[in-house]
C-alpha cells in the first residue's frame, strides 16, 4: 500500500513528502530490485537464492513471527482502519493522516493527507470498486486523475505463466495490496533479531526490534550515498521497533528512530592546513530523526457497504487511463516467462536426437481385410 513506501523512505524531501501515485510499470521493469525505501521489488523471504549467490541466513525467531503475520494479513477478507504517520527529520515536522478499507473482489479505499508542511499540502486517494481503480492526487493547486480497468490486469497477474516476483511488484505498484506489503518491505530492509511480548492499548502484541540489513539506498541530505562503514548519522532512522498483534498479525505501530552518537560528530569543514575550521562549540548538533506509523480503530472482517468504494472524477477532469500500457507489459512478461519455461524443459529433456525413440512392435495377428 502507499503508506508503506512513504513510511520506509529514509530521507524524504519537502516536496516529496506525499507519496507519489503509482506509475505504470515500464517494459523490462519487472526484475528491478527495490531499495529499502520502496516496496516495488519486495519478495517473500523464502525466495531461493539465484545460482552463484550465497544462501540466505536462517530467519531469527522475530523474523519467523513477521512471516507468520504476513500470512495472517494476506488471509484477511475485509478490514477498516485509521492511520497516522508522524515524521521529525532534518528540522522538519509533518504528519500524514489516512483512512484504509479493504473488502472482497479487490475493493480498496486509501486516503492520505499531509499536514504540517508550510509550503506544501496534499491529498492522495486510491479507490477501487472491483472494476475500476482510481488514483487521485492533489498537491497545492495541481490535481491528477488516473484510472485503470482492474479485472483484465488481475487476469494477467493470475496467469500460471506470470512469475511471482513480477506479480508482487505490479500488485504493490498498483497499490491494491494491503499491510502485508508493508511487513514484506520491513522484513527485507530490516534485520529483526530481538523479540519480547507485551501489550499495546490493552492488546497483546509481539514487540520486535532490529536495524538495517545494509546501507543500500540510504542517502544523506545531499542525496549522496552514506559511507559503507562507521556509525550511521542521527538523521538516519536506523533503529526499528514493530508492534504486531499476536492474534491477527496486524502491524499496530512501527517506530524508526535515529541513534544518538556517543561522541559528537565533528561536522566542521577542513581548511587548507588540514585542520577543522572554527571552534568545537560551532559543531551543529543533529537531533535524531523519528518516524512513527500508528494504526487505530482496526476492525478485522467487518461488513463494509459497497458505496464506501465508489468514486467518479468530475466531468471536466483530465483523466489518464493507462490500462492498455500495463496490459502490454504484462502480456510481454507472460510470454517471456512461457518461453523461459519451454527452454528449461528442453534443457531437462535433452536434445531430440539424443532421446530413445520407442518403435511399436508389429502385431503377430493377421491384418483384417
Amino acid at each position: 500500500m502507499i503508506a508503506a513506501g512513504l513510511f520506509l523512505c529514509p530521507a524524504p524531501s519537502r516536496t516529496g513528502a506525499l507519496a507519489q501515485a503509482p506509475q505504470a510499470p515500464a517494459p523490462g521493469a519487472g526484475s528491478g530490485a527495490a531499495s529499502p525505501g520502496g516496496m516495488a521489488g519486495a519478495t517473500s523471504p523464502a525466495t531461493p537464492p539465484k545460482p552463484g549467490e550465497a544462501p540466505a541466513e536462517p530467519p531469527t525467531e522475530a523474523e519467523r513471527l513477521i512471516d507468520a503475520a504476513i500470512k495472517k494479513l494476506a488471509a484477511i477478507k475485509s478490514v477498516s482502519a485509521n492511520l497516522v504517520q508522524t515524521v521529525e527529520m532534518l528540522k522538519q515536522k509533518f504528519a500524514v493522516r489516512g483512512e484504509y478499507r479493504k473488502a472482497p473482489s479487490s475493493r480498496i479505499y486509501l486516503r492520505l493527507t499531509v499536514e504540517g508542511l508550510a509550503d506544501s499540502t496534499g491529498t492522495q486517494l486510491q479507490v477501487c470498486d472491483g472494476d475500476t481503480l482510481w488514483d487521485y492526487q492533489q498537491i497545492l493547486e495541481s490535481q491528477m486523475y488516473r484510472k485503470r480497468s482492474i479485472k483484465p490486469i488481475l487476469d494477467r497477474l493470475n496467469s500460471p505463466d506470470m512469475d511471482a516476483r513480477t506479480r508482487d511488484q505490479v500488485m504493490s505498484t498498483l497499490g491494491i495490496s494491503g499491510p502485508e506489503t508493508l511487513l514484506l518491505g520491513l522484513r527485507k530492509a530490516v534485520k529483526f533479531d530481538q523479540k519480547e511480548e507485551g501489550t499495546l492499548d490493552g492488546k497483546p502484541v509481539y514487540i520486535l526490534r532490529g536495524t538495517w540489513r545494509n546501507r543500500s539506498g540510504l542517502v544523506g541530505p545531499d542525496q549522496r550515498p552514506l559511507p559503507a562503514t562507521g556509525a550511521l548519522p542521527a538523521f538516519i532512522p536506523s533503529l526499528a521497533t514493530l508492534y504486531v498483534g499476536k492474534e491477527d498479525g496486524w502491524p499496530y505501530r512501527i517506530n524508526l528512530v535515529g541513534k544518538v552518537p556517543t561522541i559528537l560528530q565533528d561536522t566542521r569543514r577542513i581548511g587548507p592546513d588540514g585542520r577543522p575550521i572554527g571552534a568545537r562549540s560551532s559543531i551543529e548538533k543533529v537531533e535524531p530523526s523519528r518516524m512513527e506509523l500508528v494504526y487505530s480503530d482496526v476492525q478485522i472482517n467487518p461488513t463494509i457497504p459497497a458505496g464506501k468504494f465508489a468514486f467518479q472524477a468530475p466531468p471536466n477532469a483530465n483523466v489518464e487511463d493507462d490500462t492498455e500500457s500495463i496490459l502490454k507489459f504484462l502480456d510481454a512478461a507472460i510470454q517471456s516467462q512461457a518461453l523461459m519455461k519451454r527452454a528449461q524443459a528442453t534443457q531437462q529433456d535433452g536434445p531430440v536426437l539424443d532421446r530413445n525413440i520407442d518403435i511399436p512392435k508389429p502385431s503377430s495377428e493377421p491384418t483384417p481385410r
